[in-house]
C-alpha cells in the first residue's frame, strides 16, 4: 500500500488543510469567481430590461387612450403652472406666490359666477 505512505485516502484526493491548486480566497477556482461574475451582470442585465418592457408596455397602453390630447394640455398646464410657483420662489422680490394663486382662484370663481352654470 504505498499510497497509504504518501499521505493520502484510499480515494487519492489531497489532505484536508490544503487549497486546491489555482483556488480563490474562498476556497474556489478563479474561474468559478469569473462565472458568478458574469452571472451578477447576466441577472443586472435581465431586471433592467424587464423594466424597460414594462415601461414600454405602459407607453403603449397611454397612446391608446381616447383621451390623450387632454390628458397632454393638462399635463402641460401643470407643468406650467409648477413652474411658475417656483420661479416665483426663488427669485427675489416678488409677491407671495400663495397669495397670486389665491387672487387668481378668485378671479376663477367670479368669472364662473358671471357666466353662468355650465351644464345649463
Amino acid at each position: 500500500m504505498p499510497e497509504q505512505e504518501k499521505g493520502s485516502d484510499s480515494a487519492g484526493t489531497e489532505s484536508a488543510g490544503t487549497e486546491p491548486e489555482g483556488a480563490g480566497p474562498f476556497g474556489r477556482h478563479s474561474a468559478a469567481g469569473l462565472e458568478d461574475v458574469a452571472l451578477l451582470a447576466v441577472g443586472l442585465a435581465d431586471a433592467a430590461l424587464e423594466r424597460l418592457r414594462r415601461a414600454a408596455d405602459r407607453g403603449r397602453q397611454l397612446l391608446r387612450r381616447s383621451d390623450l390630447r387632454e390628458l397632454v394640455a393638462d399635463g402641460v398646464h401643470d407643468l406650467r403652472a409648477r413652474g411658475e410657483l417656483a420661479s416665483r420662489r426663488v427669485t427675489p422680490d416678488t409677491e407671495n406666490y400663495l397669495e397670486v394663486m389665491a387672487c387668481r382662484a378668485v378671479k376663477r370663481a367670479q368669472a364662473a359666477e358671471v357666466s353662468g352654470p355650465a351644464h345649463a
